[in-house]
């Protein structure tokens, strides 16, 4: 996880998601993005900007997205994709969709033409639209890469993956700037494409660089609520891999080291041959270390029948300390996993001690 991390040393936010996509899901997203936006200052005026973007790209990913499931299973890079990174100087979206080869060309045509129109001429063909009718086929797609465009002053970056059976993959993405006169959008979309073929191959559900702090991790817990609902309630096999989850990401909110004022680590969640995986890793402060280090040790020697008579005795006593609470969570952990979570420890080279968990649900 490490090296993961430290491939995001740009953004202060990142969240990539594979999963369901709906409205619920935009409004989690942009209050997931507003968390750090609305402690930055010089972030401040992208805020309404950034929520638009948000919403309307989230949108125009759904509004292209309607191949049913079942028809493309058999594709290895079949998952629709959104991605937000939030920079010093700017916002980036990245989104992916699987695309009809059919549609291909239209929807082409039309992101080259909101490209080459100036504001004025964007304004225009947006009242036209509104008056006559859409651009798309598919309804506001159109419409929405043109309020995009508007709002960024940028043009689109896109990229069209050719698959099998038919269909392509569509990678689009807009950049917000914070500095005035931007020119250029600074999306890397050949390096978006890497990234989404990685997370598909890892078996990435979500995964979220950024500060852990509750409100953050109420927003986390509800996408990946969403991801296991069963007509319309939690499905009970599921319930305790949100336990799992809400257990590791309390702890590294509650003893997570603060850099800058912020509790900044990296959390995955994966579903691989149908089993959900959890990995979270962040700094913890040195003089936790060695508390830390023998609360693990002491829990992973344990037996399954020691674990309960542990737990309960923590959860007896009422004088539980900041350590002791640290120690609660881990004993959770534990006993969801019967034990069988991994974990590591790794000194960097600025001195820092980086803490990592995986836990398979089970």
């Amino acid at each position: 996880m490490y090296s993961l991390y430290e491939t995001f040393t740009d953004e202060k936010v990142s969240i990539a998601y594979f999963g369901v996509f709906n409205d619920g899901i935009t409004s989690m997203l942009i209050e997931l993005s507003e968390v750090y936006i609305s402690k930055t200052d010089h972030l401040a005026k992208l805020s309404k900007k950034t929520s638009f973007l948000i919403a309307e790209s989230f949108q125009n990913l759904i509004r292209h997205g309607i191949i049913e499931k079942n028809l493309i299973e058999e594709i290895q890079y079949n998952r629709d994709f959104y991605q937000i990174s939030i920079l010093d100087d700017s916002v980036l979206i990245t989104s992916a969709n699987v695309l009809d080869n059919k549609n291909v060309p239209k929807i082409n045509e039309m992101i080259d033409q909101v490209n080459m129109l100036s504001a004025e001429e964007l304004k225009y063909l947006r009242n036209q639209i509104l008056e006559h009718g859409s651009l798309s086929t598919k309804g506001g797609a159109g419409l929405g890469l043109i309020e995009m465009v508007r709002k960024s002053k940028l043009p689109l970056q896109k990229l069209v993956i050719p698959l099998t059976q038919g269909y392509s993959l569509l990678l689009l993405g807009i950049m917000l700037p914070l500095k005035k006169g931007a020119t250029v959008n600074e999306i890397n979309i050949e390096k978006v494409g890497k990234f989404y073929r990685y997370l598909v191959e890892d078996g990435t559900l979500l995964l979220y660089k950024g500060d852990f702090s509750n409100s953050s991790n109420a927003n986390i817990i509800d996408m990946l609520n969403d991801n296991f609902m069963k007509n319309g309630k939690i499905d009970p096999s599921k319930l305790k891999n949100i336990v799992a989850i809400i257990e590791v990401m309390q702890n590294v909110s509650k003893h997570g080291k603060k850099i800058n004022g912020l509790t900044e680590g990296i959390f995955a969640v994966k579903e691989l041959n149908e089993e959900i995986y959890i990995e979270c890793s962040n700094f913890v402060r040195k003089e936790d270390y060695n508390n830390l280090k023998s609360v693990l040790k002491k829990i992973k020697a344990s037996s399954i029948e020691e674990l309960e008579a542990l737990y309960k005795q923590k959860m007896a006593a009422s004088y539980l300390s900041d350590d002791d609470n640290a120690g609660l969570g881990l004993l959770e952990i534990a006993r969801f996993t019967e034990n069988k979570f991994t974990y590591y420890f790794i000194e960097t080279s600025e001195n820092q001690i980086f803490f990592s968990i995986k836990i398979k649900t089970i």
